[in-house]
Protein backbone atom coordinates (compact mmCIF):
# COMPACT_ATOMS: atom_id res chain seq x y z
CA UNK A 1 0.00 0.00 0.00
CA UNK A 2 2.53 2.77 1.23
CA UNK A 3 4.39 1.76 -2.54
CA UNK A 4 1.09 2.43 -4.50
CA UNK A 5 0.65 6.00 -2.06
CA UNK A 6 4.06 6.83 -3.29
CA UNK A 7 3.75 5.82 -7.12
CA UNK A 8 0.57 8.18 -7.28
CA UNK A 9 2.55 11.29 -5.38
CA UNK A 10 5.19 10.43 -8.01
CA UNK A 11 2.29 11.23 -10.64
CA UNK A 12 0.64 13.81 -8.99
CA UNK A 13 4.06 15.80 -9.08
CA UNK A 14 5.06 14.75 -12.58
CA UNK A 15 1.40 16.12 -14.06
CA UNK A 16 1.99 19.21 -11.94
CA UNK A 17 5.17 19.91 -13.82
CA UNK A 18 3.69 19.42 -16.56
CA UNK A 19 0.79 21.55 -16.00
CA UNK A 20 3.22 24.21 -15.66
CA UNK A 21 4.94 23.63 -18.43
CA UNK A 22 1.61 24.11 -20.25
CA UNK A 23 0.69 27.28 -19.27
CA UNK A 24 4.34 29.08 -19.21
CA UNK A 25 5.10 27.67 -23.11
CA UNK A 26 3.81 30.08 -25.39
CA UNK A 27 3.54 27.32 -28.28
CA UNK A 28 1.47 24.78 -25.96
CA UNK A 29 -1.83 25.42 -27.45
CA UNK A 30 -2.78 21.72 -27.23
CA UNK A 31 -2.85 18.82 -24.53
CA UNK A 32 -3.22 15.62 -25.32
CA UNK A 33 -4.27 13.12 -23.02
CA UNK A 34 -2.65 9.55 -23.17
CA UNK A 35 -3.62 5.71 -22.27
CA UNK A 36 -6.59 6.32 -20.47
CA UNK A 37 -10.05 4.76 -20.78
CA UNK A 38 -12.46 7.06 -22.31
CA UNK A 39 -16.49 6.73 -21.15
CA UNK A 40 -17.94 9.21 -23.04
CA UNK A 41 -21.09 9.80 -21.30
CA UNK A 42 -23.71 9.01 -24.19
CA UNK A 43 -23.43 5.17 -23.51
CA UNK A 44 -20.78 4.38 -26.29
CA UNK A 45 -18.59 1.60 -25.59
CA UNK A 46 -15.75 2.57 -23.22
CA UNK A 47 -12.77 3.79 -25.69
CA UNK A 48 -9.34 1.92 -24.29
CA UNK A 49 -5.74 2.78 -24.52
CA UNK A 50 -7.45 6.27 -25.66
CA UNK A 51 -6.26 9.92 -27.14
CA UNK A 52 -8.04 12.99 -26.37
CA UNK A 53 -6.78 16.28 -27.55
CA UNK A 54 -7.83 19.65 -26.46
CA UNK A 55 -7.35 22.57 -28.38
CA UNK A 56 -7.74 25.41 -25.89
CA UNK A 57 -11.47 25.11 -24.18
CA UNK A 58 -12.55 22.54 -26.81
CA UNK A 59 -12.06 19.13 -27.31
CA UNK A 60 -10.08 18.75 -30.54
CA UNK A 61 -9.99 14.53 -31.81
CA UNK A 62 -10.53 11.45 -29.21
CA UNK A 63 -10.49 8.32 -30.06
CA UNK A 64 -8.00 5.30 -29.70
CA UNK A 65 -4.55 5.31 -29.94
CA UNK A 66 -3.26 4.67 -33.59
CA UNK A 67 -6.31 6.07 -35.00
CA UNK A 68 -5.64 9.98 -33.36
CA UNK A 69 -2.87 11.70 -34.61
CA UNK A 70 -0.95 13.20 -31.37
CA UNK A 71 -0.28 17.04 -32.70
CA UNK A 72 3.45 17.99 -33.17
CA UNK A 73 5.05 20.05 -29.94
CA UNK A 74 1.16 19.09 -27.87
CA UNK A 75 1.92 18.78 -24.53
CA UNK A 76 1.22 15.32 -23.70
CA UNK A 77 0.10 13.60 -20.04
CA UNK A 78 -0.04 10.05 -20.01
CA UNK A 79 -3.00 8.86 -18.25
CA UNK A 80 -2.37 4.94 -18.40
CA UNK A 81 -4.75 3.02 -15.87
CA UNK A 82 -6.79 6.04 -15.40
CA UNK A 83 -10.42 6.68 -16.56
CA UNK A 84 -11.81 9.56 -18.51
CA UNK A 85 -15.38 10.58 -17.96
CA UNK A 86 -17.36 14.14 -18.82
CA UNK A 87 -17.41 16.55 -16.26
CA UNK A 88 -20.83 15.91 -13.71
CA UNK A 89 -23.44 18.35 -13.97
CA UNK A 90 -25.67 19.09 -10.90
CA UNK A 91 -29.29 19.74 -11.58
CA UNK A 92 -30.43 21.08 -8.24
CA UNK A 93 -27.72 23.15 -6.70
CA UNK A 94 -27.15 27.04 -5.22
CA UNK A 95 -24.39 29.00 -6.18
CA UNK A 96 -22.28 30.25 -3.33
CA UNK A 97 -18.79 31.91 -3.46
CA UNK A 98 -17.50 29.15 -1.18
CA UNK A 99 -19.29 26.27 -2.48
CA UNK A 100 -17.39 26.77 -6.17
CA UNK A 101 -14.35 24.98 -5.49
CA UNK A 102 -16.00 22.26 -3.66
CA UNK A 103 -17.53 21.64 -6.76
CA UNK A 104 -15.23 21.42 -9.22
CA UNK A 105 -12.96 19.28 -6.69
CA UNK A 106 -15.73 16.52 -6.77
CA UNK A 107 -15.83 16.80 -10.29
CA UNK A 108 -18.78 18.94 -10.87
CA UNK A 109 -18.13 21.18 -13.32
CA UNK A 110 -21.89 22.53 -14.27
CA UNK A 111 -24.28 23.42 -11.95
CA UNK A 112 -28.51 24.24 -12.27
CA UNK A 113 -29.40 26.89 -9.76
CA UNK A 114 -33.08 27.03 -8.72
CA UNK A 115 -33.11 28.97 -5.49
CA UNK A 116 -30.40 32.02 -5.46
CA UNK A 117 -31.64 35.13 -5.91
CA UNK A 118 -30.66 36.95 -9.37
CA UNK A 119 -28.30 39.66 -8.34
CA UNK A 120 -26.26 37.08 -6.19
CA UNK A 121 -25.74 34.54 -8.79
CA UNK A 122 -25.21 36.56 -11.82
CA UNK A 123 -22.48 37.96 -10.13
CA UNK A 124 -20.45 34.79 -9.31
CA UNK A 125 -21.52 33.58 -12.57
CA UNK A 126 -19.65 36.00 -14.21
CA UNK A 127 -16.43 35.71 -12.37
CA UNK A 128 -16.70 31.82 -12.89
CA UNK A 129 -16.87 32.40 -16.92
CA UNK A 130 -14.10 35.32 -16.46
CA UNK A 131 -11.70 33.01 -14.25
CA UNK A 132 -11.47 35.48 -11.45
CA UNK A 133 -12.79 32.37 -9.52
CA UNK A 134 -12.77 28.57 -10.18
CA UNK A 135 -15.40 27.20 -10.31
CA UNK A 136 -18.55 25.19 -12.80
CA UNK A 137 -20.40 26.98 -15.55
CA UNK A 138 -23.49 28.05 -13.68
CA UNK A 139 -27.06 28.07 -15.35
CA UNK A 140 -29.81 29.43 -12.92
CA UNK A 141 -33.48 30.87 -13.30
CA UNK A 142 -32.71 33.61 -11.00
CA UNK A 143 -35.12 34.34 -7.91
CA UNK A 144 -37.68 31.45 -8.81
CA UNK A 145 -41.71 33.01 -8.51
CA UNK A 146 -43.66 32.36 -5.45
CA UNK A 147 -40.06 32.40 -3.25
CA UNK A 148 -41.68 32.12 0.40
CA UNK A 149 -38.38 34.21 1.35
CA UNK A 150 -39.06 37.22 -1.21
CA UNK A 151 -43.14 37.02 -1.14
CA UNK A 152 -42.89 37.53 -4.59
CA UNK A 153 -45.89 36.44 -7.51
CA UNK A 154 -48.77 36.95 -4.85
CA UNK A 155 -50.93 37.21 -8.25
CA UNK A 156 -50.83 36.61 -11.50
CA UNK A 157 -50.00 40.19 -12.84
CA UNK A 158 -46.57 39.44 -10.09
CA UNK A 159 -45.79 36.73 -11.53
CA UNK A 160 -45.49 38.23 -15.04
CA UNK A 161 -43.42 41.15 -13.92
CA UNK A 162 -41.24 39.04 -12.09
CA UNK A 163 -40.63 36.51 -15.54
CA UNK A 164 -39.73 40.17 -17.10
CA UNK A 165 -37.32 41.28 -15.02
CA UNK A 166 -35.41 37.84 -14.69
CA UNK A 167 -36.09 37.19 -18.40
CA UNK A 168 -34.14 40.85 -18.85
CA UNK A 169 -31.06 40.01 -16.70
CA UNK A 170 -30.77 37.05 -18.69
CA UNK A 171 -31.19 33.61 -16.80
CA UNK A 172 -31.65 30.70 -18.23
CA UNK A 173 -34.87 29.50 -17.00
CA UNK A 174 -37.64 30.74 -14.82
CA UNK A 175 -37.91 28.86 -11.59
CA UNK A 176 -41.19 28.74 -9.44
CA UNK A 177 -41.66 27.74 -5.88
CA UNK A 178 -44.06 26.39 -3.79
CA UNK A 179 -45.86 29.55 -3.43
CA UNK A 180 -46.78 29.15 -6.36
CA UNK A 181 -50.70 28.22 -7.29
CA UNK A 182 -52.03 27.04 -10.60
CA UNK A 183 -53.27 30.51 -11.90
CA UNK A 184 -50.05 32.18 -11.13
CA UNK A 185 -48.60 29.21 -13.09
CA UNK A 186 -50.28 29.73 -15.69
CA UNK A 187 -49.13 33.61 -16.03
CA UNK A 188 -45.11 32.40 -15.43
CA UNK A 189 -45.92 29.55 -17.98
CA UNK A 190 -47.33 32.08 -20.74
CA UNK A 191 -45.08 35.03 -19.92
CA UNK A 192 -41.75 32.58 -20.21
CA UNK A 193 -42.69 31.40 -23.38
CA UNK A 194 -42.93 34.66 -24.94
CA UNK A 195 -38.73 34.52 -23.70
CA UNK A 196 -38.55 31.10 -24.92
CA UNK A 197 -37.79 30.20 -21.43
CA UNK A 198 -38.04 26.77 -19.81
CA UNK A 199 -40.22 26.57 -16.56
CA UNK A 200 -38.66 24.41 -13.65
CA UNK A 201 -40.60 24.00 -10.76
CA UNK A 202 -40.33 22.59 -6.69
CA UNK A 203 -44.35 22.60 -6.05
CA UNK A 204 -46.03 22.85 -3.13
CA UNK A 205 -49.81 24.42 -3.74
CA UNK A 206 -49.94 22.38 -7.16
CA UNK A 207 -49.69 18.27 -7.59
CA UNK A 208 -47.32 17.31 -10.35
CA UNK A 209 -49.51 16.27 -13.47
CA UNK A 210 -51.51 19.75 -13.21
CA UNK A 211 -48.19 21.55 -13.61
CA UNK A 212 -46.56 19.59 -16.24
CA UNK A 213 -50.28 19.73 -17.96
CA UNK A 214 -49.87 23.75 -17.80
CA UNK A 215 -46.46 23.41 -19.18
CA UNK A 216 -43.73 22.95 -16.57
CA UNK A 217 -40.51 21.43 -18.33
CA UNK A 218 -38.70 20.09 -15.09
CA UNK A 219 -40.06 19.09 -11.88
CA UNK A 220 -37.61 19.12 -9.00
CA UNK A 221 -37.03 17.13 -5.79
CA UNK A 222 -40.43 14.77 -6.24
CA UNK A 223 -42.59 17.93 -5.38
CA UNK A 224 -46.15 17.56 -6.17
CA UNK A 225 -46.07 13.52 -6.60
CA UNK A 226 -47.38 13.02 -3.40
CA UNK A 227 -50.34 15.50 -4.19
CA UNK A 228 -51.02 13.70 -7.41
CA UNK A 229 -50.97 10.28 -6.17
CA UNK A 230 -53.06 10.95 -2.98
CA UNK A 231 -56.97 10.83 -2.67
CA UNK A 232 -57.17 14.27 -2.29
CA UNK A 233 -54.70 17.09 -2.30
CA UNK A 234 -56.29 19.41 0.10
CA UNK A 235 -54.02 18.31 3.16
CA UNK A 236 -50.91 19.18 1.54
CA UNK A 237 -52.34 22.57 0.22
CA UNK A 238 -53.56 23.60 3.81
CA UNK A 239 -49.94 22.24 5.60
CA UNK A 240 -47.26 24.41 2.65
CA UNK A 241 -49.58 27.17 3.65
CA UNK A 242 -48.66 26.71 7.04
CA UNK A 243 -45.14 27.21 5.53
CA UNK A 244 -42.63 25.41 3.67
CA UNK A 245 -41.02 23.07 6.26
CA UNK A 246 -44.83 22.04 7.47
CA UNK A 247 -45.86 21.40 4.08
CA UNK A 248 -42.57 19.38 3.37
CA UNK A 249 -43.24 17.21 6.40
CA UNK A 250 -46.77 16.68 5.22
CA UNK A 251 -45.82 15.31 2.16
CA UNK A 252 -42.22 13.31 3.10
CA UNK A 253 -45.18 11.27 6.00
CA UNK A 254 -47.45 10.49 2.61
CA UNK A 255 -44.94 8.58 0.76
CA UNK A 256 -45.34 5.43 3.02
CA UNK A 257 -49.12 5.59 1.94
CA UNK A 258 -49.50 5.83 -1.67
CA UNK A 259 -50.39 2.90 -3.66
CA UNK A 260 -48.37 1.43 -6.40
CA UNK A 261 -50.43 1.08 -8.59
CA UNK A 262 -50.98 4.77 -8.66
CA UNK A 263 -47.51 5.87 -8.50
CA UNK A 264 -47.30 3.99 -11.35
CA UNK A 265 -49.74 5.50 -13.35
CA UNK A 266 -48.61 8.61 -12.23
CA UNK A 267 -45.40 7.72 -13.69
CA UNK A 268 -47.01 7.24 -17.42
CA UNK A 269 -48.48 10.40 -17.20
CA UNK A 270 -44.98 12.34 -16.36
CA UNK A 271 -43.32 10.28 -18.63
CA UNK A 272 -45.63 11.32 -21.27
CA UNK A 273 -45.84 14.82 -20.99
CA UNK A 274 -42.19 15.27 -21.62
CA UNK A 275 -41.40 16.49 -18.38
CA UNK A 276 -38.06 15.83 -16.43
CA UNK A 277 -37.80 15.10 -12.60
CA UNK A 278 -35.06 15.73 -10.47
CA UNK A 279 -35.57 13.62 -7.31
CA UNK A 280 -32.96 14.82 -5.43
CA UNK A 281 -32.92 11.68 -3.58
CA UNK A 282 -30.04 12.15 -1.10
CA UNK A 283 -32.45 15.52 0.29
CA UNK A 284 -34.79 13.01 1.31
CA UNK A 285 -32.66 10.58 2.28
CA UNK A 286 -30.61 12.99 4.89
CA UNK A 287 -34.44 14.54 6.10
CA UNK A 288 -35.22 10.78 7.35
CA UNK A 289 -31.56 10.25 8.60
CA UNK A 290 -31.44 13.50 10.58
CA UNK A 291 -31.89 11.73 14.03
CA UNK A 292 -29.20 9.87 13.35
CA UNK A 293 -25.90 11.61 12.44
CA UNK A 294 -23.45 8.49 11.36
CA UNK A 295 -26.21 8.44 8.23
CA UNK A 296 -25.63 11.84 7.35
CA UNK A 297 -22.96 13.34 4.88
CA UNK A 298 -19.37 13.43 6.28
CA UNK A 299 -17.81 15.83 5.08
CA UNK A 300 -13.71 16.28 4.12
CA UNK A 301 -11.57 17.95 6.43
CA UNK A 302 -11.73 22.05 5.31
CA UNK A 303 -14.95 20.97 2.68
CA UNK A 304 -17.67 23.15 4.86
CA UNK A 305 -16.12 26.61 6.32
CA UNK A 306 -16.33 26.58 9.79
CA UNK A 307 -18.79 29.40 10.20
CA UNK A 308 -21.22 27.51 7.39
CA UNK A 309 -20.97 23.87 9.21
CA UNK A 310 -21.61 25.83 12.56
CA UNK A 311 -25.46 25.69 11.17
CA UNK A 312 -25.08 21.68 10.79
CA UNK A 313 -26.92 20.68 14.06
CA UNK A 314 -28.94 17.87 13.25
CA UNK A 315 -31.00 18.52 16.65
CA UNK A 316 -31.44 22.18 16.23
CA UNK A 317 -32.74 21.54 12.73
CA UNK A 318 -35.58 19.38 13.92
CA UNK A 319 -36.54 21.70 16.16
CA UNK A 320 -36.72 24.38 13.52
CA UNK A 321 -38.50 22.19 11.44
CA UNK A 322 -40.63 21.25 14.27
CA UNK A 323 -40.21 16.88 12.90
CA UNK A 324 -40.89 14.36 15.81
CA UNK A 325 -39.32 10.83 15.54
CA UNK A 326 -42.43 9.52 14.52
CA UNK A 327 -41.95 12.13 11.33
CA UNK A 328 -38.83 10.72 10.83
CA UNK A 329 -39.66 7.05 10.62
CA UNK A 330 -42.41 7.64 8.29
CA UNK A 331 -40.04 9.61 6.63
CA UNK A 332 -37.89 6.31 6.10
CA UNK A 333 -40.80 4.14 5.48
CA UNK A 334 -41.41 6.46 2.32
CA UNK A 335 -37.94 6.16 1.08
CA UNK A 336 -38.32 2.86 -0.68
CA UNK A 337 -41.41 4.18 -2.32
CA UNK A 338 -39.78 6.88 -3.81
CA UNK A 339 -37.29 5.00 -5.05
CA UNK A 340 -39.57 2.48 -6.91
CA UNK A 341 -41.58 5.91 -8.29
CA UNK A 342 -37.99 6.88 -9.78
CA UNK A 343 -36.93 4.11 -11.05
CA UNK A 344 -40.63 3.11 -12.49
CA UNK A 345 -40.66 6.69 -14.13
CA UNK A 346 -37.17 5.91 -16.11
CA UNK A 347 -39.00 2.43 -17.24
CA UNK A 348 -41.40 4.51 -19.12
CA UNK A 349 -39.01 6.61 -20.50
CA UNK A 350 -39.15 9.20 -18.17
CA UNK A 351 -36.27 11.82 -18.27
CA UNK A 352 -34.46 11.50 -14.58
CA UNK A 353 -31.93 14.34 -14.12
CA UNK A 354 -29.30 14.25 -11.55
CA UNK A 355 -29.01 16.83 -8.27
CA UNK A 356 -27.94 17.16 -4.92
CA UNK A 357 -29.85 20.23 -3.07
CA UNK A 358 -26.34 21.39 -2.21
CA UNK A 359 -25.40 23.31 -0.56
CA UNK A 360 -27.39 23.14 2.32
CA UNK A 361 -27.37 21.38 6.01
CA UNK A 362 -25.50 17.67 5.46
CA UNK A 363 -25.80 18.33 1.65
CA UNK A 364 -21.77 19.05 0.84
CA UNK A 365 -21.23 20.49 -2.68
CA UNK A 366 -20.00 17.82 -5.31
CA UNK A 367 -20.01 15.18 -2.18
CA UNK A 368 -23.30 14.21 -2.21
CA UNK A 369 -23.63 14.55 -5.93
CA UNK A 370 -21.71 11.57 -5.91
CA UNK A 371 -24.29 10.16 -2.92
CA UNK A 372 -27.51 10.86 -5.63
CA UNK A 373 -25.44 8.45 -7.85
CA UNK A 374 -25.14 5.79 -5.18
CA UNK A 375 -28.77 6.13 -4.51
CA UNK A 376 -29.97 5.79 -8.18
CA UNK A 377 -27.87 2.59 -8.46
CA UNK A 378 -29.38 1.58 -5.32
CA UNK A 379 -32.89 2.47 -6.88
CA UNK A 380 -32.23 0.00 -9.67
CA UNK A 381 -29.97 2.22 -12.34
CA UNK A 382 -27.06 0.32 -13.56
CA UNK A 383 -23.45 2.36 -13.22
CA UNK A 384 -23.67 3.44 -16.71
CA UNK A 385 -27.43 4.62 -16.25
CA UNK A 386 -26.15 6.80 -13.86
CA UNK A 387 -23.40 8.40 -15.53
CA UNK A 388 -25.21 9.08 -18.52
CA UNK A 389 -28.05 10.43 -16.13
CA UNK A 390 -25.56 12.94 -14.63
CA UNK A 391 -23.52 13.71 -18.18
CA UNK A 392 -25.37 13.56 -21.24
CA UNK A 393 -28.76 13.28 -19.52
CA UNK A 394 -28.25 16.49 -17.13
CA UNK A 395 -26.76 18.26 -20.74
CA UNK A 396 -29.98 17.80 -22.90
CA UNK A 397 -32.29 19.11 -19.34
CA UNK A 398 -30.42 22.21 -18.73
CA UNK A 399 -30.16 23.03 -23.04
CA UNK A 400 -26.55 23.01 -22.70
CA UNK A 401 -25.81 21.38 -25.86
CA UNK A 402 -21.67 21.59 -25.76
CA UNK A 403 -21.91 19.51 -22.20
CA UNK A 404 -22.14 16.49 -21.01
CA UNK A 405 -20.44 14.25 -23.68
CA UNK A 406 -16.85 13.30 -24.71
CA UNK A 407 -16.27 14.38 -28.59
CA UNK A 408 -14.82 16.54 -30.48
CA UNK A 409 -16.69 19.80 -30.84
CA UNK A 410 -17.73 19.70 -27.22
CA UNK A 411 -16.24 21.56 -24.22
CA UNK A 412 -13.32 19.88 -22.67
CA UNK A 413 -14.95 19.78 -19.08
CA UNK A 414 -13.80 16.01 -17.60
CA UNK A 415 -12.63 14.14 -15.13
CA UNK A 416 -9.60 11.85 -14.53
CA UNK A 417 -10.56 9.12 -12.04
CA UNK A 418 -8.22 6.13 -11.01
CA UNK A 419 -10.56 3.48 -10.68
CA UNK A 420 -13.26 2.76 -12.84
CA UNK A 421 -16.65 3.80 -12.41
CA UNK A 422 -18.50 1.45 -14.40
CA UNK A 423 -17.47 -1.28 -12.08
CA UNK A 424 -18.54 0.75 -8.77
CA UNK A 425 -20.44 3.56 -9.27
CA UNK A 426 -18.55 4.77 -5.62
CA UNK A 427 -15.32 5.47 -8.13
CA UNK A 428 -16.51 8.49 -9.26
CA UNK A 429 -15.46 9.84 -6.30
CA UNK A 430 -11.78 8.64 -7.03
CA UNK A 431 -11.16 11.78 -8.89
CA UNK A 432 -7.03 12.81 -9.93
CA UNK A 433 -8.18 15.46 -11.39
CA UNK A 434 -10.95 17.48 -13.32
CA UNK A 435 -10.51 20.05 -16.18
CA UNK A 436 -13.33 22.54 -16.93
CA UNK A 437 -12.92 25.32 -19.60
CA UNK A 438 -9.87 23.19 -20.87
CA UNK A 439 -7.74 24.15 -17.75
CA UNK A 440 -6.81 20.64 -15.99
CA UNK A 441 -6.66 20.87 -12.06
CA UNK A 442 -5.30 18.53 -9.64
CA UNK A 443 -8.16 17.97 -7.20
CA UNK A 444 -5.67 17.81 -4.41
CA UNK A 445 -4.66 21.11 -5.21
CA UNK A 446 -8.13 22.63 -5.49
CA UNK A 447 -8.83 21.21 -1.92
CA UNK A 448 -5.58 22.75 -0.86
CA UNK A 449 -7.27 26.06 -1.30
CA UNK A 450 -10.45 25.34 0.82
CA UNK A 451 -8.99 27.53 4.10
CA UNK A 452 -10.45 30.81 1.69
CA UNK A 453 -13.43 30.33 0.03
Amino acid sequence: MARGLGMLSRRLVTLAAILTAACASDDANRIVLLGATVIDGAGGAPIHNAVVVINGSSIEAIGPAGEVPVPGGAQEIDLTGRWIIPGLIDADARAESWAMTRFLAYGITAIRDLRSDTESVMAISQLTERKEVSGPRIYFTGTPVGDPQSGAALSARDARRVVDGNSVAGVDYIGVAEGVTLTVLRAVVDESRSFQLPVVASLGLMDAVTAADAGVRSIVGLSGVPQAAAGSSAPFYAAFRQGFYRGWGYAERSWSRLRAGTLDRIAGQLADANVSLTPTLIMHETAANLDDPSQLERPAPGAIPAEVASGWDSRALLRERAWSARDLRAFRQGRPVQDRFVAQFKSRGGVVAVGSGSPAPYLVPGMSLHSELQLLVRAGFTPMDALMAATSGNAAVLEADSLGILMPGRVADLIILTADPLQDIRNTRAIESVMVRGELLLAEGVRAGWSSP
